[in-house]
């Protein structure tokens, strides 16, 4: 299909940037055959930087798209419909459950030769679902289509990516990760503003229609599966992954930084409301978060290579135990929290990255979409814990039980990381 001149689809494939440049570079590359695809990543040329922008492009318009989307249109979404508030952030809050479980079966997939296929179909279900949520006037129909979306979430965010390129690029794919993560992290400014600005002309409904073509665009930018590759995969056998030491304690460890996490970025901005601050100061602490991680990321692409892999993951989980730290001895006054939550949103860019490049070392690369999907799987349960849990604790223990209980949770992590520290990584990693 071809887009014409001011279409709805061309305005889509404008807004975002280079990412038509991209789509129309892959297109030029395919044609080169898989010969040459290959040749070039063996003699190091341009070849794998290309394929890893393209995944960050991707990963930019699927994180807006079936992420950051729902939290950005839904005052929209009860405004328009009269649907109960309660009832969408329920929604949600299934959808990312439904994302967690199925990180793992997505992850058994990807092991088996089938990830560029995963990560298409799930970018065009997920297009699709958006579509068709625009259409229904049921508000349970509404949550059923959020479910899928949850399907959608693990076929193409972050965990799937990260799989490919480790299993591709191998001991480049640290760096790639980073790149990727950085990219990616740009996605609430992408997001939010475009919400914001589209809201002031139309409603929810083509809103939601014009993340769907973002979320096309981004099926198209992902880079092709090499044939040989999938192929050796799909040949390869496939023994059960066995519950090893090394990758629990990354799930727990860096799933109670999740958890920490989740309840600083519920309830802090609460706090700030409740202690008489205006509504404004909520928000802009939690739209600090999105350019610390930005922040965060930049830093370890810049510097991450001079460090030891162990000194950067324990230096990072005793960074995490600062902020509920600071909060305690200071208060929940306006300048404490923003400068809490600079240094936890920096701290979490860089968590991003680390969790699938030491996940790597202990997991062997036949179990790799299986491995990242179940360590997935506890982080984003944690996530969801985190609101609920966070929420009962400062109702009995106030705020400075509640900063004890964040303080407490990340200290256990970062005993968690000095054991794994004494666990031998998988063999044939290192």
């Amino acid at each position: 299909m071809i887009a014409r001149p001011g279409s709805i689809l061309c305005r889509s494939f404008l807004l975002t940037g280079e990412g038509i440049l991209l789509i129309h570079y892959y297109k030029l590359i395919r044609t080169d055959g898989i010969a040459i695809w290959q040749a070039t990543f063996k003699d190091g040329s341009d070849e794998p930087s290309s394929y890893v922008y393209r995944h960050a492009v991707a990963q930019l318009l699927f994180w807006s798209a079936f992420y950051y989307l729902m939290p950005a249109i839904s005052a929209l979404i009860v405004a328009q419909t009269g649907w109960p508030v309660l009832h969408i952030s329920v929604s949600q809050t299934m959808a990312f459950l439904v994302w967690a479980l199925f990180a793992p079966v997505m992850g058994s997939c990807i092991d088996r030769g089938w990830g560029g296929i995963v990560m298409c179909a799930g970018g065009i279900v997920g297009a699709v679902t958006l579509l068709g949520l625009t259409m229904v006037t049921d508000r349970w129909m509404f949550s059923a289509g959020l479910l899928v979306l949850g399907m959608c979430m693990a076929a193409t965010l972050y965990d799937p990516c990260f799989s490919l390129i480790m299993r591709r690029l191998d001991t480049r794919g640290a760096d790639a990760t980073a790149t990727v993560t950085l990219i990616a992290g740009f996605a609430t400014l992408l997001t939010f503003p475009l919400v914001l600005w589209l809201s002031g002309f139309w409603a929810w409904t083509w809103i939601v229609v014009v993340f769907a073509l973002l979320a096309v665009v981004a099926t198209c930018v992902l880079p092709g599966q090499d044939r040989q590759e999938r192929i050796l995969t799909i040949s390869t056998k496939h023994p059960a992954l066995k519950l090893e030491k090394g990758p629990v304690l990354i799930a727990l460890s860096f799933g109670l930084i999740m958890l920490g996490h989740a309840i600083l970025l519920f309830l802090l901005p609460v706090v700030l409301v409740q202690d008489g601050n205006a509504g404004a100061a909520g928000l802009l602490a939690i739209a600090i978060l999105g350019p610390s991680q930005i922040v965060g990321r930049l830093l370890w692409r810049a510097r991450g290579a001079h460090f030891e892999l162990k000194l950067s993951a324990m230096t990072l989980f005793v960074l995490f135990c600062l902020p509920p730290v600071l909060l305690l001895m200071w208060g929940p006054a306006t300048s404490i929290v923003y400068a809490a939550l600079i240094l936890q949103g920096a701290c979490y860019g860089i968590h991003t990255i680390l969790r699938p490049v030491l996940a790597r070392l202990y997991l062997p690369v036949e179990h790799l979409g299986r491995g990242f999907g179940r360590i997935a799987t506890v982080g984003l349960l944690m996530m969801a814990l985190g609101p609920v849990l966070g929420g009962l604790i400062w109702s009995a223990a106030g705020f400075a039980g509640l900063m004890l209980c964040v303080l407490g949770v990340n200290v256990c992590a970062l005993c968690l990381i000095v054991v794994l520290f004494q666990t031998n990584p998988a063999k044939g990693v290192l």
